[in-house]
């Protein structure tokens, strides 16, 4: 693992195309990963069954228009890339 990488920031990442992606990020990259869903319809954290134990990945449940929470992740992360698959 490369921990001096910053994390990546992913959102939508407990829907079908985003907790995919996290997992296969975390297979072949294998960098750490904040990722954040609102856990809708659409978002279902057992989706990220892979992933949840994985001490590279933090997974936070929340909104992409909660301007304070985007504001903290971002400040306290400062993420090298932000992956968006938000669905609504």
């Amino acid at each position: 693992m490369k921990a001096n990488l910053a994390p990546i920031f992913v959102t939508g990442s407990a829907g079908f195309i985003g907790s995919n992606f996290v997992r296969k990020w975390l297979h072949d990259a294998g960098t750490p990963i904040v990722s954040l869903d609102l856990l809708t319809y659409a978002g279902n954290l057992d989706s990220l069954f892979e992933a949840r134990d994985d001490p590279r990945h933090t997974f936070l449940r929340g909104d992409i228009a909660d301007y304070d929470l985007i504001f903290n992740v971002l400040s306290q992360n400062r993420p090298r890339a932000i992956v968006n698959f938000v669905a609504e």
